[in-house]
């Protein structure tokens, strides 16, 4: 079996600075990180970490160095892709000792566990708040489907692979979206799609695969499927999910709200 810790949108800008006047993310990612050591002994054991983009919030040294200290709290490997927030040579630079990010291009990339495969997808198009999956990256993901037929593939990737219902979201969401779905069509093994970029918890399909993204432990964004929901974030408590795979995929979404008990029924 292999258990995969899922955070996203973290979103770490450098202390006294608060994402939209309100948010101090660092502050609030190290809160969600001591929530998940202290959950271990429950969860676990943890195989490896992934973060599915907008590490910061604006794509500066000194934020990616701050998410690391924070991260690296929990001493397991951890992998990550980044998010329209980010800015693909700066993280780059600060993750290059993990030797799993290419040294040029688009940031992709592939890890191998013993029964599960493990892709990294750039969708980041910089300067806008959408993404795109390009040729290349397609390109890769067949490759690095078709190069393992003999395990299940679990595939990160920051945009959602399908519309969440929130207008102001689905308006920034992922291009090419139907070829993505032809590539899974002929994968040779089960796909599941992990996402963030919504921070909230929702679950869709592209092509024959489940795909689902995790709340965020930065903010959330309300579920208002209204024409005229308005455009922002609560402060409401996140969360992150569990992946794991044990001859079929289960996936687990872990509040980071606190609440009192267990108490017996």
């Amino acid at each position: 079996m292999t258990r995969i810790l899922h955070l996203t949108d973290t979103h770490v800008t450098v202390p006294p600075h608060r994402v939209s006047g309100v948010l101090d993310t660092f502050a609030l990612l190290g809160s969600a990180i001591t929530r998940i050591l202290a959950d271990l002994d429950r969860i676990g054991p943890i195989d490896a970490v992934v973060v599915t983009g907008d590490l910061t919030d604006q794509g500066d040294a000194e934020s990616y160095r701050l998410l690391r200290r924070q991260i690296e709290r929990l001493g397991l490997p951890w992998f990550a892709i980044p998010g329209n927030h980010d800015l693909r040579d700066p993280m780059r630079a600060a993750l290059a000792d993990l030797e799993y990010l290419p040294a040029e291009g688009r940031l992709n990339w592939v890890h191998d566990f013993a029964d599960l495969r493990l892709i990294g997808l750039d969708t980041l198009i910089e300067g806008q708040a959408g993404g795109t999956l390009d040729a290349d990256t397609l390109g890769f993901l067949q490759d690095a489907l078709q190069a393992r037929a003999d395990v299940p593939a679990l595939v990160a990737l920051h945009h959602p692979p399908f519309a969440c219902g929130i207008r102001f979201m689905d308006r920034i969401g992922l291009e090419c979206i139907p070829q993505l779905a032809a590539i899974l069509d002929a994968a040779p093994s089960e796909v599941r799609l992990i996402a963030g970029h919504v921070h909230n918890t929702f679950i869709g399909q592209v092509g024959p695969c489940i795909a689902l993204t995790s709340a965020a432990t930065s903010s959330s964004f309300p579920v208002d499927f209204r024409p005229t929901a308005p455009v922002g974030f609560s402060t409401a408590p996140g969360g992150y999910m569990l992946h794991d795979w044990r001859g079929g995929f289960q996936s687990t979404c872990v509040s980071l709200a606190s609440g009192t008990g267990p108490h017996p029924f």
